[in-house]
């Protein structure tokens, strides 16, 4: 893990090798609190005077996922700090900037993305710079060529509003869900293209290999976000030309999806999600919802993002004892209940287990030991089997997430627009034979 410690104000800290969200261990707590989805923190900044309580209310409503409102504050805070004597609130306009840049990319307003980012980069340089060692930099930053993508056009609009329930049959591929997309590739002579696609709730932004985006004649253009940090080499994705998607007739166009060199996979994230609007994922469909279809909750999720809006996830509150916690919804994992960063002290030798899980990242070989515990989901208490995992935590302490392995149990409910969903527990199958000492 690399730490920098900037003198005073901040400190830049990586959270983890595979997605390696950073956060800006600023005076006011405001890059942690929203990486972390801490409410009550953001709600207490936000009762602050001035632009801190405008940015307080702007981290606020991103964890809640209300981009707009949440783009208001963070312009409010932008506009108060600009009358302010300079140097009233250090970091401040940074931190605003960087949280606007962040709604627009998550929205797939790229080129609005590129042009805030490009003010965030000046004030990056201002005040930022100075205070870090020599070689240190925020890759977010830093990295991206944000004049390529000043003019690109908005990603993943919203498909048409549906009358009736749509199921999109799943098929596994690697163990992880899959379904059938007819690609429609702009300025091309060639036809429709059906292509399966993983479905990966855990990934921010969707993605396409080098090698099909070739064969639909997509170019790419490199210099867009950086996708992780792996073993101290910076991976950055390049982003492919729009074209439309179609899912079970449902239409999404202008979907930019992400392409790394390297990396031979193909799936849809939370960008499309989030155009699809309502959905479920069950263990044999994924089912678009149409608008007044009922659904068995109506629990908020809660958003954990950089901010600037290339890591970003979606996250269900469970309460495991006396703890809340929140757990990371990734059908891009073929898990079932996984908690992360448990000591291996805390588990006896004999109780330790090892096994390949499998990601969109690829396999991984971990070590585990097999519990039991109980845990409020949706105001239930159950008792769930888990893997206590001696991986290193991401993001939280004692890391949590589903994989798509749940869904022997449960359907994923998801409203990504709207920012609510929660598990819910399917009925039991009825057993193959009749009890003992039925009659005929």
């Amino acid at each position: 893990m690399r730490r920098w410690i900037l003198a005073g104000t901040l400190a830049v800290l990586p959270l983890t090798a595979q997605a390696d969200p950073v956060a800006l261990h600023d005076g006011y707590g405001y890059s942690d609190a929203v990486l972390r989805a801490e409410l009550a923190r953001l709600q207490k900044l936000s009762t602050h005077r001035g632009a801190p309580g405008r940015l307080g209310a702007a981290g606020y409503y991103r964890v809640r996922g209300e981009l707009d409102t949440s783009s208001k504050a963070a312009q409010q805070c932008l506009e108060v700090a600009a009358k302010a004597p300079p140097g009233t609130w250090k970091g401040i306009v940074f931190l605003c900037e960087s949280t606007l840049a962040g709604n627009a990319l998550i929205e797939g307003d790229i080129a609005q993305w590129a042009t805030r980012m490009q003010n965030v980069r000046s004030e990056y340089a201002r005040e930022v710079v100075p205070l870090l060692n020599a070689g240190d930099e925020v890759l977010d930053v830093t990295r991206p060529d944000f004049a390529r993508f000043l003019d690109w056009p908005r990603s993943s609009l919203p498909a048409p509003a549906r009358e009736h329930d749509i199921e999109v049959p799943i098929q596994l591929r690697n163990e992880l869900p899959s379904i059938t997309l007819t690609l429609h590739a702009r300025g091309s002579d060639a036809a429709p293209r059906e292509v399966p696609f993983i479905i990966d709730t855990g990934s921010a932004r969707s993605h396409i290999s080098r090698t099909l985006a070739a064969e639909l004649g997509l170019p790419v253009t490199e210099g867009f976000v950086v996708s992780r940090v792996y073993d101290g080499t910076v991976e950055q994705a390049g982003l492919a030309a729009p074209l439309d998607i179609e899912i079970g007739g449902q239409r999404v166009r202008d979907v930019s999806l992400n392409s790394e060199a390297g990396r031979e996979i193909d799936l849809i994230g939370l960008d499309v999600l989030r155009a699809l609007g309502r959905l479920r994922i069950s263990r044999e469909s994924l089912t678009l919802l149409a608008p007044d279809s009922p659904v068995a909750c109506e629990r908020r999720m809660a958003t954990t993002s950089s901010l600037w809006g290339a890591f970003y996830q979606q996250r269900y509150p469970i309460r495991g004892g006396t703890e809340n916690q929140l757990m990371l919804i990734d059908t891009g994992f073929n898990g079932v209940f996984q908690m992360r960063g448990a000591p291996r002290s805390s588990v006896p030798a004999a109780a330790v287990r090892r096994k390949n899980v499998i990601t969109t990242r690829g396999a991984e070989d971990i070590a585990y030991a097999e519990a039991s515990t109980p845990v409020t989901i949706n105001d239930t208490v159950l008792d769930i089997p888990v893997d206590v995992s001696f991986q290193p935590a991401d993001l939280f302490p004692s890391s949590w997430r589903i994989g798509y392995g749940v869904t022997a149990r449960y359907d994923l409910f998801m409203d990504v627009p709207d920012t609510h969903g929660c598990l819910v527990a399917r009925p039991p199958k009825p057993p193959l034979l009749p009890p003992a000492g039925a009659r005929p």
